[in-house]
């Protein structure tokens, strides 16, 4: 099957015309270079379905596997700025995804004048990784600023987050192993070196539906969650900086207090016992680089929460009885209602910066989700 196309206009290179500030018509060239040669992406997919239904069709259940490649994937391969050039646009790669999805389906409820009642329970699990990208390279970009990156990587899964962390005692044999190395004045360390922190892929994800008829009303509700994943918030580190995180000051306080670490005493690691204050530590951590140190605000991406709303009014017949209409149906709807449960301290996993890219573990400054209100009514003739 084919993927992802080309835009138009990306086969040909072609100069931006313009003006320059004498009215002096000029022709620049563009930062993508790109390749006539250049073909859709290609997937080839395999998937195993089994489909049961029980008691006179109350309970049903549906299990799926599948496998699919993504090949000749379109990527802008960066080039040597001294060609003139930026990027350029290439086929390479192949992303493999294998993952199931299971629904189970049941009517709890079910009377002709009464009350009815449904519900159906989904959940699905995919595991992304990059099996190929082009000769030569290992790893990708997919977004990320200063030293956050969210990479594909060879033989990984797809979407890797890398970037600095605590210094922290390694050696094995130490009492201290593990904990995190302070300076002289008792505020933590960073190390420079950038490493892998996590994966943005979620683990699984689930969504639980209730439906409810009763003499013409209609009420339905969507729970759904993620599990896993890991997402950096950059919105955080610049509150931290500032003051105005919550964490900066816990139950509305800003006492002085003592960091869980070590500081160094000649060869060894003492327990830390010196006293620091919020701003000194939050500055710390938020200031190192553009983005602080990248471990401190990496976290766990998994939500839960009420996605829809649903409330409508079937009219009786009777009421229709010399109009022309044969069904009339008013119902209001609510979308991304209420977000229940997200570690990344108030800010929703799903306000990512990556609107254009494939960096959903990279938070900075992302506006709020849109709550949905809408009004449906739908007239059968």
């Amino acid at each position: 099957a084919v993927g992802n196309d080309l835009t138009p206009y990306q086969l040909y290179n072609t100069f931006l015309i313009g003006k320059d500030p004498n009215n002096n018509t000029t022709a620049t060239r563009r930062n993508t270079l790109f390749d006539p040669n250049v073909q859709s992406e290609l997937i080839k997919s395999t998937e195993l379905g089994l489909e049961m239904r029980f008691l006179n069709n109350r309970i049903g259940f549906d299990l799926a596997w599948y496998k699919s490649n993504a090949t000749k994937q379109l990527i802008d391969l960066p080039m040597d700025p001294q060609s003139g050039y930026s990027t350029k646009k290439i086929n390479a790669g192949d992303v493999q995804n294998t993952g199931i999805e299971l629904m189970v389906d049941g009517k709890v409820l079910s009377k002709e004048k009464g009350l009815n009642w449904s519900l159906s329970v989904n959940y699905s699990a995919n595991n992304n990784t990059v099996e190929e990208l082009s000769e030569g390279v290992t790893k990708y970009g997919l977004g990320g600023f200063d030293d956050v990156a969210v990479l594909a990587v060879v033989g990984q899964k797809y979407g890797e987050i890398y970037g600095t962390k605590f210094n922290r005692v390694s050696d094995k044999a130490s009492p201290f192993y593990g904990k995190i190395i302070l300076d002289g004045n008792g505020l933590p360390t960073r190390n420079a070196e950038i490493v892998r922190l996590g994966n943005q892929q979620a683990k699984g994800l689930l969504g639980f539906t209730n439906a409810f008829e009763y003499k013409g009303f209609g009420l339905s509700f969507l729970f759904d969650a993620r599990f896993g994943g890991q997402i950096f918030s950059a919105t955080q580190v610049a509150m931290q900086r500032f003051g105005t995180a919550g964490i900066t000051a816990p139950n509305g306080e800003r006492e002085n207090f003592v960091v869980d670490g070590v500081v160094a005493s000649g060869n060894t690691f003492v327990q830390n016992t010196t006293e620091v204050t919020p701003q000194q530590y939050w500055v710390s951590v938020s200031t190192a680089n553009n983005l602080g140190i990248t471990e401190a605000n990496l976290y766990d991406a998994s939500s839960f929460r009420l996605r829809n709303v649903q409330l409508s009014y079937e009219l009786p017949t009777r009421f229709l009885a010399k109009t022309p209409i044969q069904k009339a149906k008013i119902g209001i709807s609510c979308n991304n209602v209420w977000l229940i449960k997200s570690h990344v301290r108030g800010i929703d996993p799903e306000s990512v910066y990556a609107t254009n890219t494939n960096a959903t573990g990279f938070e900075n400054a992302g506006l709020p989700t849109t709550r949905a209100f809408m009004f449906n009514l739908n007239l059968s003739f």
